[in-house]
């Protein structure tokens, strides 16, 4: 069975950037689509953040998601093209990319949130 690498990023997609609060702020709708998607056995929970693989963690832990994620990293920036910064981690594979920023290539399949 071939594992299929989901990755969540933090800030603007897992995050609601949109509140103005001293503690994070969930967007509920992308936080219960991760915990739905890491119900498939066939599924691997990424989280990753611009911010660092700890702060990936924190936030992660702080909207209660830990059980559900099975890797953290940080992203890292690889290049520019005429698209813009592309970020990425050079040891990970990812299969579908769910993030706000509509420039970046991250995985095979790229999902653009629109909670902005």
């Amino acid at each position: 069975m071939k594992k299929i690498t989901i990755a969540f990023d933090i800030d603007g997609t897992l995050r609601n950037n949109s509140v103005k609060n001293l503690c994070p702020t969930a967007n509920e709708e992308i936080r219960t689509l991760l915990i739905i998607l890491s119900k498939f056995k066939n599924v691997k929970i990424l989280v990753w953040s611009g911010g660092g693989e700890f702060y990936a963690r924190q936030i992660c832990g702080q909207f209660g998601l830990t059980k559900y994620v099975d890797e953290y990293a940080g992203k890292i920036i690889t290049e520019e093209d005429k698209a813009g910064v592309l970020e990425s981690h050079p040891n990970l594979t990812v299969d579908i990319a769910i993030d706000d920023i509509q420039d970046c290539v991250l995985g095979g399949l790229n999902l653009i949130c629109k909670q902005k």
